[in-house]
Formats: C-alpha cells, structure tokens, sequence
C-alpha cells in the first residue's frame, strides 16, 4: 500500500502507475476518482490525456469487466479484425469498417461520413463492446458523466461535443500472449507477492509451472509469509531480502486509498480483521496503518469508523493533507461527516473540520 503513494514527478509517477496497474480491467469511474490520484500527487485529467497522446499505451473497454489500459507493444497487428464487424449495423457498421479501411482517424474525419454531425453515441456504444479506443480520455469522462451533461445547459453540451472533435478514433486490436515470464514480471510488479488470491490477470495453474522453475533456479523463493492467503506464496529474490525486512520491521506509516483500490487487500484476498471490516467499495475510504486498518470514512465521508483511536489524530491530519492534494476524495469539494463516534469530535476538529449544523465539514483548500 505504502508504494502507491510514493513521492515523485506527475509524470513519472502516472508512467509508473499505468505501468503497475496496465493489464487489469477496473470500474471504469475508478481510474480517476480513486486510483490514479493515490498514485500521482497533484493529478489533473491533463495528465492522462497527455500520455495518452504519446502513444505508449492505450484504454479499452473489456465487456462486462471493466476498463483497462494496455500497451502498444503487446499489439497483435497481424490479427484479422474484419470478422468482429460483421455483427455491427447502422452507424457502428459504417464507423468500424472506415476504421478498418482508412485506419486511425479523428472524430471531425469521421463526422463527414453523417453530414458533419458527430457520431459520438455510436463511437462510445463501439467502445464499450471493446471493439474502438480513442487518444484521449475524454470521451470516457464523458460517458461517466453524460448524465450530468444532458441534464445540463445547452453551452456545457456543445463544449463537451466540439472537445471530442480532437479525439483520434482506432481498432482496439487483440492483444499478443506475453511468455510465461514476461508475465510473471508483470504480475510481481502488481502484488511484489504471488499466490492463488494475489495474481490478477493470471492462470494460476500454469503459473505454477513457471514459478516451479523460478524457485528451482535461484530466482524465486516460496515461503508461507503471509497469514490468510493461500500456502503456496511466491517473492522473486530481488524483493526478498526488501520484503522481509519490512515484515519484520514495519514502519507503521500511514496510507489512505480507497478500499475499492487493488493495494489494499483487505476484503479481497484477504479476510477482514475481527471488529475491523469495511466494505471494499469506491465511497469507502480507509487508512492502514502498518498495513492494518484504523479508520475509515464510509459513505463518501458521511460516516467515520475508527477503528485504532490512538492513530485517529495523525490518520485525520493525513487525510486532510490528501484531501487538499486531490489524493483523496479528489471528485468532492468538501467532505460532510454526519456520523462519527462521540469522542472523535476534538480529533476532527484539530485536523481542520468545522462543526457546521451538527456535521463536521472539511473543504478543499
């Protein structure tokens, strides 16, 4: 939990984000309501969209999964794409087969097909069968928000439409099969830790096999190092001896992330802790300390849970220097808690919460 929120550079730390959380599909709204900004201080869709533009990776839509970002490089550019058209009628068959046909095109291109009109429902009903990407998040932000934006002035309608004319429109092509390996390597930059519960995008069975190997040959060692997870757990050795140490030695800072976030495991491969559960949804957002829990704000900050009230102090002044960098919460402006334990009034208060008509409300600086 402790890496997802290192120091560093914006741009270093989303390259490095993309790059650890790259091959999963997520809850669409998750990317940039929770995971990124734990990830990357100071996070602006900018940021995303400037990566996107560089052409290293790309986001795609997995059916029934989520969203996910993969690389240019894994690309399987010799894959037959005409049969995934043939399915496809009225505007989505005339968009793909253009794609196909002329390849990468911008959304301005591809309106001259309807007379000038943006297509832009087509274009997101294909994206979300997985089948096109765009250079630029925007059009995802726009598909989590189109409530708002229908709803919305005709001023804010038209702006969002003339902000996808930008937008670069492909293929979203079939990925190649990394070897055995190169996956494993992808999976221990994910989770450090490999087991049954812990290897997300992965066949355990025939990881076995490669990490077999890997334990015979020096680069792995199997131990059972962790409680509640499965027996069989592997560390590649260049982690060991970083990992162990850790294990050992805590240092028992703490991390807020949101408990719907991949790093933290509990209530996912791991078994919550007596009188410390939570549920691992996106509103719920829930300090470690150590690793372990000790608060947690639930409901969009509505509710306070603690769990640790000797760290309650130190977690809420956190949560606050978070709130302010957008790490935490970074949608809301101001977060109201409506419920909290009695004696946890004068923490809230020190920490920078106001009392306001018996709620303590925290605003963004």
């Amino acid at each position: 939990a402790a890496r997802a929120a290192m120091p560093g550079p914006p741009k270093e730390r989303l390259d490095a984000a993309l790059k650890t959380l790259g091959g999963v599909p997520y809850a669409p709204a998750l990317w940039e309501s929770a995971l990124l900004p734990a990830r990357v201080g100071g996070y602006r869709p900018e940021l995303l969209d400037a990566k996107l533009s560089e052409g290293d990776v790309f986001w795609r839509f997995v059916p029934g999964e989520g969203l996910r970002f993969d690389r240019y490089d894994d690309i399987d550019w010799d894959a037959d794409m005409a049969e995934a058209g043939l399915a496809l009628e009225g505007e989505e068959k005339v968009i793909y087969d253009t794609l196909l046909k002329r390849g990468a095109s911008f959304t301005q291109r591809i309106s001259d097909l309807f007379g000038g009109v943006a297509p832009q429902d087509a274009l997101m009903r294909l994206a979300e069968k997985g089948l096109v990407s765009a250079d630029s998040f925007v059009p995802v932000r726009q598909f989590l928000n189109r409530g708002k934006l229908e709803a919305g002035p005709l001023r804010q309608r038209v702006k969002s439409r003339v902000m996808t004319l930008s937008c670069r429109w492909e293929l979203a092509r079939p990925l190649k099969a990394p070897p055995p390996e190169e996956a494993l390597r992808r999976a221990f930059a994910r989770s450090l830790l490999l087991c049954r519960e812990t290897a997300q995008g992965l066949d355990w069975g025939e990881a076995l096999k490669t990490l077999r190997v890997w334990e015979y040959t020096g680069r792995a060692r199997r131990g059972y190092f962790i409680e509640r997870l499965s027996g069989m757990q592997y560390i590649r050795e260049e982690d060991y001896a970083g990992l162990m140490h850790e294990f050992q030695h805590p240092d028992g800072g703490i991390v807020w992330l949101s408990a719907a976030d991949p790093a933290l495991p509990w209530g996912k491969s791991l078994a919550h802790l007596p009188e410390r559960a939570f549920m691992a949804v996106p509103g719920t957002l829930v300090a470690l300390g150590g690793g372990v829990p000790i608060v947690a704000f639930e409901q969009q900050g509505k509710a306070l849970r603690v769990f640790d009230a000797a760290r309650l102090n130190e977690a809420l002044k956190l949560f606050v220097r978070d709130f302010n960098a957008r790490r935490a919460f970074p949608a809301l402006r101001r977060v109201t808690v409506k419920d909290w334990p009695r004696e946890a009034g004068e923490a809230l208060k020190e920490a920078g919460f106001s009392s306001e008509m018996r709620d303590w409300v925290a605003y963004r600086g």
